[in-house]
């Protein structure tokens, strides 16, 4: 975009200013005034054009930058699309609780927080959310680990750990397609280059929670009517058995095959669809609604009503809109360098790969704390460091992994976030109680400190690999 003459570049202050403005505006109006992410990242369109006027911008200039920078990730918002309609058809067809049907089964007492850790994990892969695992499931768990005589922020650490792992790696996922977006980066190689800091992570607080289980419930006795009343309620909705998965493979081969993945998941929507006509003996106007309206399903268990009335293509709007207003911003902000005048301070301090990480988390972590969002902090992280990143021939899912590893499970470890308020009010467990057992979150990002010292499982462009702008 050619600039006009009267625009500067902004100073170091008027930069961090710039950028305070955005945090506290973003803050006070969504913790403070109780409005909507959308509604304050679309107001912050007009803060964002009321600190550019100095610097001899004007909106028309704001807004076509804006623009430029959503329309280069349309393609993800139609994936985004695609995830709802494929979560709410595998609603309707049985596929996600067949999964938790035969999930359920893995609970045992001797090893309950394994099985928490594992079964929780199950669940929010298959229904990409973490916050409605944690409320279903993670409800259901605390109650079984209380008659077990298993401390509250035990169980409830493993339910974290478990739903924001599968959360993290699940393409139904909005924080994992947001992250993967913003940096554009592709979808499933992201979630394969989180394997490098999630896995190890994952295993080492299955360890822990084996552990812990052993020495707290050795001699105890678990009562199983809960999930016994859960498995019996989806047997007496739904038909189980080998058509019920029939999607799940159809999308798996597809993916193996590297298809589109829009394509992919919007193919495995309808076979969704079909299987719940064909075989669940749904009209095909509720298996077709559920496409874009979500599964809205009638059950006698108030647990399933609540986990398993969801997705839909409308489900996804609110999160797309949110990607789209969040994008905008970033464009707004390289258009008024001040991007730029931050990644130039910042440089003086980076001078290796490990510093480069070590600066990026603790931003995301410090974004998140001003701010109390995983999507803001996500954007400033986009904004100031991708083109450090690309400067040092790092690809960009290195940096959608830091945003997994700091934003989207580190809303935990901060007690005024979004996230943080979510767990204590969901399951009513103190932050003191739960914070000494989320291994998850406090390994992940330690790992990707290993990976950035060792250089393992840091993508790079090849020598003769053209970088894209």
């Amino acid at each position: 975009m050619k600039k006009n003459q009267t625009n500067r570049y902004p100073s170091v202050g008027y930069a961090a200013f710039f950028m305070s403005v955005l945090a506290v505006s973003t803050f006070v109006g969504y913790k403070l005034l109780g409005a909507s992410l959308n509604t304050i990242m679309f107001i912050n369109w007009i803060v964002m054009t009321l600190c550019s006027i100095p610097l001899g911008y004007n909106y028309e200039q704001m807004e076509k930058k804006a623009l430029e920078s959503v329309g280069n990730i349309m393609g993800t918002f139609m994936l985004m699309l695609a995830i709802g309609a494929l979560a709410g058809t595998w609603m309707a067809s049985g596929t996600v609780p067949a999964v938790m049907y035969y999930g359920m089964n893995i609970l045992s007492a001797k090893f309950f927080l394994p099985a928490a850790l594992v079964l929780c994990s199950i669940v929010s892969l298959a229904t990409g959310t973490s916050w409605g695992t944690f409320a279903t499931m993670g409800i259901a768990l605390l109650g079984i680990g209380n008659g077990l005589g298993i401390p509250a922020g035990m169980t409830a650490g493993a339910a974290i750990c478990g739903s924001w792992f599968g959360d993290k790696i699940s393409p139904l996922s909005d924080t994992t397609n947001f992250t993967s977006a913003v940096v554009g980066a592709d979808l499933f190689t992201h979630i394969r280059h989180m394997m490098y800091t999630t896995g190890p992570s994952y295993i080492l607080s299955f360890i822990l929670f084996t552990v812990l289980s052993q020495r707290v419930s050795s001699s105890a006795v678990m009562d199983t009517s809960l999930i016994q009343s859960t498995q019996s309620g989806i047997l007496a909705a739904y038909k189980l058995g080998l058509p019920v998965l029939l999607p799940v493979v159809l999308v798996f081969v597809l993916l193996i095959l590297r298809k589109n993945p829009t394509m992919t998941l919007l193919l495995g929507a309808i076979a969704g669809a079909a299987v719940a006509v064909l075989y669940q003996g749904f009209t095909p106007a509720a298996a077709f609604g559920s496409f874009w309206n979500g599964f809205e399903g009638t059950f006698e268990n108030e647990f399933l009503t609540s986990l398993l009335n969801r997705g839909g293509v409308s489900s996804m709007l609110s999160t797309a809109m949110t990607m789209l207003l969040c994008c905008g911003i970033g464009g707004m902000l390289k258009e008024m360098r001040v991007v730029h005048v931050i990644v130039g301070a910042l440089s003086k301090l980076i001078r290796s790969t490990f510093s480069l990480v070590l600066i990026s988390e603790i931003i995301a972590y410090v974004a998140q704390m001003l701010s109390g969002s995983h999507y803001f902090s996500d954007v400033i992280l986009q904004s100031t460091m991708l083109d450090m990143f690309r400067e040092k021939r790092l690809k960009p899912e290195n940096l959608s992994r830091i945003m997994e590893d700091c934003n989207t499970i580190g809303g935990v470890l901060i007690p005024w976030s979004s996230t943080g308020l979510y767990v204590v009010a969901t399951l009513g467990v103190p932050f003191v109680e739960y914070i000494p057992y989320v291994f998850l979150c406090y390994l992940t990002p330690l790992m990707g400190l290993i990976c950035a010292l060792t250089g393992w499982g840091m993508a790079r462009y090849a020598a003769d690999e053209e970088i894209p702008e």
